[in-house]
């Protein structure tokens, strides 16, 4: 488990130091530029990144947008779990770890403070776990190539122990990468915005 941590921990430092290094532009610049949005104020706006069209011409804040879906690393984690192994079932109540990938819809919306707020709905993500907080052996506590699928907090688990070969289900939580950055918010499909944006909300401009 110490690894998992570290490697974690390693993970999210690299890019908050890289980020570092880039210039003083806001978050959310930073955010669309790498996305590949082209400004509306832009300079040489017709050499746009964006040939998919995946964004709207002008983008506002305080509005909801919408993509076809999002996704972002996350830490999938389950309190308790059900395993059928040669006909026995047995419930562990470890809490258990992994590293996977999340997808989700839902609504988001550039907040003036250079936050990007997200209301996810429905998630579903894969994910593996070693199982080493059960010890360093792995026969103790398994190897898992799992799946999990939910709504808002809750999360139902379900994979398959390789070493010991039972399958197993659970219900836990997860920790989604972007919620600690936004850069690790990953947009997916053309984006839309749900409602026309109001007079008073403001265009994304670089400036």
């Amino acid at each position: 488990m110490k690894y998992l941590l570290f490697a974690v921990s390693l993970f999210l430092f690299v890019p908050s130091f890289v980020d570092g290094q880039d210039d003083t532009s806001r978050p959310i610049v930073q955010f669309l530029l790498k996305r590949g949005y082209v400004f509306p104020d832009s300079i040489g706006k017709r050499h746009s990144t964006d040939t998919s069209h995946k964004w709207p011409d002008t983008l506002y804040y305080n509005t909801e947008y919408k993509a076809k879906r999002m996704g972002s690393i996350t830490i999938p984690y389950f309190f308790s779990s059900i395993e059928i192994a040669h006909g026995n079932i047995t419930v562990s109540p470890a809490v258990n770890l992994g590293l996977g990938y999340t997808w989700f819809g839902g609504d988001f919306i550039f907040d003036e403070n250079d936050k990007i707020i997200v209301d996810p709905k429905l998630f579903y993500g894969v994910f593996a776990n070693t199982g080493l907080e059960n010890g360093l052996s792995l026969k103790r506590g398994g190897l898992y190539a799992a799946g999990f699928v939910g709504v808002s907090s809750f999360t139902l688990i379900f994979g398959y122990d390789i070493i010991n070969k039972s399958p197993s289900i659970g219900v836990g939580g997860r920790i989604d990468f972007y919620s600690i950055s936004q850069n690790f918010l990953h947009v997916l499909g053309k984006v839309h915005s749900v409602r026309k944006h109001k007079r008073i909300d403001p265009p994304i401009t670089r400036e």
